[in-house]
């Protein structure tokens, strides 16, 4: 098993510099060879949507890195589904990925029953999205369709779509779906391998009010996106309502298709934006009612003034805080919140390496960092540029023109505030 180990890391970091790193955390990082065996080799594999995603998009990649090391021509490439820390035939192992799906059709996917949109808190950032919502709910043919909402992670996305989906089906007798990107990918997968994309495309193409999130999880997935766009293309032209949630606009999310971008803005698109000081307060308020603890008012506005975005963070901090109370018998006050919550104030100034900005770069654009190093085609130089803009504005660092020279540089690797020009000692 070790002499597979030490096998499978030379392969991953060929693969990796093959595929850059994008493709590599989503489809390899995961997986290991299991064994190899007259001259076949079987691969475990964390799902059956990996393992077909595998087979049908990177056989000949793994072909090639693992018959370079064992110095094999002809290889044979097999998949096992992991289950229990163990590899299972990958015939058995779709079983229980079948009863989820099913069992998923039934409660129409995962839904926060408690996300109600009268519980939403609007303010400047979120109102023009929320009362477009509200206009898809009540017309059923609203002046704008479809919506598309995107903004910054943890700012109320899923919760106006499924907010919109609780109100459907408490108060209206029309078909809904609301699904992540992800999970509607995982059926398309299954449907297409057991052969009933009839059945599947019916399911969605049936529904009065289609609720879709994260759809930047489509970023990269062409065969996927050409599917989705089908299933777009049906809805729309029965006048069928469709919301969208992303955490990018859609000219901003990477490697999509020009034409499922152009559906995507072919309606109205709006962005909930980070909420103000005034927003916080109140979002904070609304939070801390729901707390069998009392939050006195000054406590409030000291939490508001130190967290300026995501709403998930102010809500942690608000169950930490009235943990550590119940837990030390403390009575809620400035003293304490500023104790305990240190941590989360110390994260909001967030300190990155220059390493990292150029990984996001790599990712948004699919590509390698051997090729992003040593490359100087047009199509290499751009996302350069935009890299040493970035390293720039955010570091005040110039970046030498030689991108290789400036990679073995010290300083690459050292770490750089990311507010105010901020640095540490």
């Amino acid at each position: 098993m070790e002499l597979y180990t030490k096998v499978w890391v030379d392969v991953l970091q060929d693969i990796r510099e093959k595929v850059g790193p994008l493709r590599y955390n989503l489809w390899f990082k995961n997986t290991r060879l299991e064994s190899f065996h007259e001259n076949c080799a079987n691969i475990v594999v964390p799902n059956v949507f990996t393992q077909v995603w595998l087979q049908e998009n990177f056989s000949n990649v793994l072909r090639e890195g693992i018959g370079k090391l064992i110095n094999s021509k002809d290889l044979n490439i097999k998949f096992s589904i992991v289950k229990n820390g163990h590899g299972e035939n990958v015939t058995t192992a779709i079983d229980p990925l079948s009863e989820k799906i099913i069992e998923s059709n039934k409660t129409n996917l995962p839904v926060n029953r408690n996300l109600k949109l009268e519980d939403f808190v609007v303010g400047t950032n979120n109102r023009l999205a929320y009362t477009a919502a509200l206009e898809i709910i009540k017309d059923k043919y609203p002046p704008f369709n479809p919506l598309f909402i995107h903004g910054p992670v943890g700012v109320g996305k899923t919760h106006i779509l499924q907010g919109v989906w609780n109100h459907i089906k408490e108060k209206q007798n029309i078909n809904a779906i609301y699904m992540p990107a992800e999970k509607w990918t995982n059926e398309f997968i299954y449907s297409l391998q057991k052969g009933k994309m009839e059945s599947f495309r019916q399911k969605f193409r049936n529904t009065d009010i289609f609720l879709i999130d994260d759809v930047h999880f489509f970023s990269n997935k062409h065969g996927v996106q050409e599917e989705f766009l089908h299933t777009f293309n049906a809805l729309y032209e029965l006048s069928k309502r469709i919301i969208f949630a992303s955490d990018a606009h859609p000219k901003m999310i990477g490697q999509l298709k020009e034409n499922l971008a152009s559906r995507f803005m072919s309606g109205m698109i709006t962005k909930i934006d980070r909420p103000d000081y005034a927003t916080r307060l109140l979002i904070l308020r609304a939070k801390a009612g729901k707390f069998d603890v009392h939050f006195p008012e000054e406590v409030l506005e000291f939490v508001a003034e130190r967290f300026d975005g995501n709403v998930r963070e102010v809500e942690s901090a608000l169950t930490t805080l009235s943990a550590h109370a119940k837990f030390n018998e403390k009575k809620i006050d400035i003293h304490l919140a500023s104790d305990v919550l240190e941590e989360f104030f110390l994260a909001e100034g967030k300190i990155i390496k220059i390493n990292e900005i150029e990984t996001a770069i790599l990712n948004y654009f699919n590509i390698s960092c051997s090729s992003f190093i040593r490359t100087k085609t047009k199509s290499i130089s751009f996302p350069q540029q935009i890299c040493m803009y970035l390293i720039k504005n955010i570091t005040e660092l110039v970046v030498s023109a030689n991108w290789e020279l400036f990679h073995q540089q010290e300083t690459f690797n050292s770490y750089v505030c990311y507010k105010e020009g901020e640095r540490p000692n």
